[in-house]
C-alpha cells in the first residue's frame, strides 16, 4: 500500500528519533563503563581539588589562595556546583577514596559528549539525509577517542567544543529569521562562544569567522551587523559577570584581570608541543622551549618557534576567512570552522595532546559535503586516541621514573608518523576547501522543519578549482609527448651550462657580492652587500653547502656528496659550489618557458622552438653559469 508523503515523513522522523535515542543510550553506557578508569590521575585530582576548594572557600579566595589554577573562570562554576553537591550529599561516606567525587567531576564531560552527538545530528540534518545525520551522531557518540577523553581521562574538552558548535548552529538557524529585524539566534550564538572561551580558549579561531558571518549576506547585512554588535556586547557582559565573583572590581579591571588569566594559562607550558602530535612534533622531541630559534644551514636564525607558529596560524586564518567571504554559503561557514580549528592545533606551539578535539568535532559536522571529511574525521580520531595513550604513558614514565625512557619522545619514529597524519589531514582538507566548490546542496523534494531536503545526499567529492590549482599551467601538456620534450630540453640546457661552469675559478662580476654573502652566512658574519633581498644569497649559501661548505676552521661545513662526484675539492667555497644551483635553475627556466609557450600557443612545435631559443640565448647561458640573481 502506498502511503501519503506526510505519513512517510512522519514515520521516517519517528524512526530517526528512536535511532538517535538508541545511539545516545549506547554512548552513555559505554562512558559509564569507563568511569572507574583512573585515567590521567593528575587532571582528575586537580578537578577534585578545585571542586572541594570552590565549595569550601567560594569564588573570591579561589585564585587568591595561590593554588595552581590555569583555567579561566568559566568552568569553575560547574565545578562549584559539583563541589557543593558532593559536600552536601556524599562527603561523609566518600571522603578518603573519593569514588563519588571522581564520578561527579567526569559527569559534565560525559553529558557534554551526548549533547555534542545530538547537536551534530541537528547540524548535519540541515544539509543531508537522516542517514548521514545519524552517521555524524554515531561518529561522536561511539567515537573511541571522544569516549576515552571524557569518561576515562576525565577531561572536559567536549563542554567547550559543544558550546562552540552550538554557536555555529545558532548562526545557521538565524537564516530563518526575518532579514528586517535583529536575530536572537545570533545574540545567543555570541553568548555560547563567549562561555566556550571562558572555559577553554581553543575555539577563539572561530570568532573571526563569526564576525565575517555578519557581512557575507548583503540582504541580511544590516540585521546581522546589529545582532552581532549586540551579541558581542552581551558576550563581554557575560565575561564580566562571571569574572567579578573571582576578582571584584570595575568592569574594565575585571576584563584586564581575565586577560591576565589567559596569559598565565598560556605561559604555564612555554614549549613547542606538550605531547601534541602536530607540526612541531614531526622532528620528534616534545617539551622544547618555543623561544628556541629556528635555524637553517646549521646556524642562521629565522626567529623563535612560537613566532612562526603564530605567523602560520594567522596566515591560515586569513586564507580561510578570504575563502568564506568569497563563498558566502552555510557550507563554507562550517568548512571554514573545521579548517580553522585544525589549524590551531596543527600550527601553533604550546599545544596539548587534546587540543585537536575542536578540529575533530567540526570535521565530523562537515560529513555531508565531501567524502574527504569522513576520512579526515577517521584520521583525526586515530591521532587523538593515540595522543591520549601517549600522554598516559608519559605520565607513568614521569611518576615512576622509568629507567631508560626518553621522556621527550617515548615513541620515536611513531611520533613522527602520527604528527604527519595530523599535519597531512589539515593541509589536505585546507587545500581542498580553498580550491573546491562550496555551493549549498540543491533543494529537491519536500523539506523537514529543520530546512534540509528529506532525501538529500552528500555532495560528490569535488576537485580544486582550476584558478587555484598550482598545476593549472600544465593542464594543456599532452602526456607523454610534451613531458618528454620539455624534460629533454631541460636536460640539454643543463648539460650545455654545466660543461666547464667552474671556469673561471675566481669570482667574476657580481659574484664578489653574492658568493661572498654565501661565505659570510656560513661564517655567521655581517652581510657586506645588503642592497639586495637575501633569497639569492641564501640559495648561493645552499649551493656552497651542497659541496662541503667552508674550509675546516673557517665556518660551517656542508654535504660532501656533490663535491665528491662533481667538484673533487675539499670544500664548497669555490666556483663549483658558488654556481651549481644557478645551472640547475637555468635548466628549470627553460622547462617553465616550454610550459608557458604550450599554454599560449597550444603547439608542441612552437613551445619547443621557444624553449630551444632560450637554451641558445647568450645572456641566459652566461647568467646560468655565475652566482648572481
Amino acid at each position: 500500500m502506498n502511503l501519503p508523503p506526510t505519513v512517510r515523513t512522519t514515520e521516517r522522523s519517528s524512526s530517526a528519533a528512536w535511532t538517535l535515542v538508541g545511539l545516545v543510550a549506547a554512548g552513555l553506557v559505554l562512558r559509564l563503563a569507563l568511569v572507574p578508569n583512573e585515567g590521567f590521575s593528575t587532571d582528575i585530582s586537580t578537578f577534585q581539588y578545585w571542586a572541594m576548594s570552590l565549595a569550601e572557600h567560594g569564588f573570591g579566595a579561589f585564585y587568591a589562595s595561590g593554588s595552581f589554577a590555569d583555567y579561566p573562570p568559566g568552568y569553575f562554576y560547574i565545578l562549584a556546583v559539583i563541589g557543593h553537591i558532593w559536600e552536601s550529599l556524599f562527603k561523609t561516606g566518600d571522603a578518603g577514596h573519593y569514588t563519588v567525587l571522581k564520578f561527579l567531576v567526569k559527569l559534565p564531560g560525559i553529558v557534554a559528549d551526548l549533547c555534542l552527538g545530538v547537536l551534530s545530528y541537528a547540524i548535519v540534518r540541515r544539509f543531508a539525509s537522516t542517514t548521514w545525520a545519524l552517521g555524524a551522531a554515531a561518529l561522536v557518540l561511539l567515537n573511541p577517542a571522544i569516549i576515552f577523553n571524557s569518561a576515562a581521562w576525565g577531561q572536559v574538552d567536549s563542554v567547550a567544543a559543544g558550546l562552540a558548535l552550538l554557536a555555529v548552529y545558532l548562526l545557521l538557524r538565524s537564516d530563518g529569521d526575518s532579514p528586517e529585524r535583529f536575530s536572537w539566534n545570533i545574540v545567543f550564538a555570541w553568548l555560547a562562544i563567549a562561555y566556550s572561551l571562558l572555559i577553554k580558549p581553543q575555539a577563539a579561531v572561530v570568532v573571526p569567522i563569526m564576525l565575517a558571518f555578519a557581512f557575507v549576506d548583503p540582504l541580511r547585512r544590516r540585521s546581522r551587523l546589529l545582532s552581532t554588535g549586540l551579541g558581542v556586547v552581551a558576550g563581554l557582559i557575560l565575561a564580566v559577570v562571571l569574572t567579578e565573583p573571582f576578582h571584584p572590581s570595575n568592569p574594565i579591571a575585571a576584563l584586564v584581570w581575565l586577560f591576565g588569566r589567559y596569559q598565565y594559562g598560556s605561559s604555564v607550558y612555554p614549549f613547542n608541543t606538550v605531547n601534541a602530535f602536530n607540526l612541531w612534533a614531526i622532528r620528534g622531541p616534545f617539551w622544547q622551549q618555543d623561544t628556541t630559534p629556528i635555524t637553517v644551514f646549521g646556524g642562521i636564525s629565522l626567529g623563535p618557534q612560537y613566532l612562526w607558529g603564530l605567523i602560520l596560524l594567522i596566515a591560515a586564518l586569513a586564507l580561510v576567512l578570504w575563502r568564506y567571504v568569497q563563498a558566502k554559503t552555510p557550507r563554507a561557514l562550517l568548512e571554514s570552522c573545521a579548517v580553522a580549528t585544525l589549524a590551531f592545533f596543527v600550527l601553533s606551539t604550546r599545544m596539548h595532546e587534546r587540543y585537536s578535539f575542536d578540529g575533530l568535532a567540526f570535521t565530523i559536522i562537515c560529513l555531508p559535503f565531501a567524502v574527504r571529511y569522513l576520512w579526515g574525521a577517521v584520521v583525526m580520531t586515530v591521532v587523538l586516541f593515540a595522543n591520549l595513550q601517549y600522554s598516559l604513558q608519559y605520565l607513568n614514565v614521569m611518576q615512576n621514573h622509568v629507567a631508560g625512557a626518553d621522556a621527550q619522545n617515548l615513541w620515536g619514529p611513531g611520533t613522527t608518523v602520527f604528527a604527519l597524519m595530523a599535519v597531512g589531514t589539515f593541509f589536505w582538507l585546507g587545500y581542498q576547501f580553498l580550491g573546491g566548490e562550496t555551493s549549498p546542496l540543491p533543494a529537491a523534494g519536500p523539506r523537514d522543519p529543520e530546512g534540509a531536503p528529506l532525501e538529500a545526499e552528500p555532495l560528490p567529492q569535488a576537485g580544486v578549482r582550476r584558478w587555484f590549482d598550482p598545476g593549472e599551467g600544465l593542464k594543456t601538456l599532452r602526456a607523454p609527448l610534451d613531458y618528454v620534450v620539455m624534460g629533454a630540453l631541460g636536460v640539454l640546457s643543463f648539460v650545455l651550462s654545466f660543461i666547464g661552469y667552474w671556469y673561471p675559478p675566481g669570482k667574476v662580476f657580481d659574484e664578489i657580492y653574492f658568493a661572498r654573502a654565501g661565505e659570510e652566512y656560513l661564517q655567521n658574519l655581517r652581510i657586506y652587500e645588503n642592497t639586495h633581498p637575501p633569497l639569492t644569497k641564501l640559495l648561493v649559501t645552499l649551493s656552497i653547502a651542497l659541496f662541503g661548505g667552508m674550509p675546516h676552521g673557517h665556518g660551517l661545513g656542508g654535504w660532501t656528496l656533490f663535491n665528491g662526484v662533481l667538484g673533487h675539492m675539499n670544500n664548497g667555497d669555490n666556483s663549483y659550489g658558488w654556481r651549481f644551483l644557478d645551472v640547475v635553475f637555468g635548466a628549470l627556466v627553460v622547462m617553465l618557458l616550454y610550459a608557458f609557450a604550450k599554454r599560449i600557443t597550444g603547439s608542441t612545435v612552437f613551445a619547443a622552438i621557444a624553449a630551444l631559443l632560450l637554451t641558445c640565448d647568450g645572456m641566459h647561458f652566461v647568467q646560468s653559469r655565475i652566482a648572481t640573481p
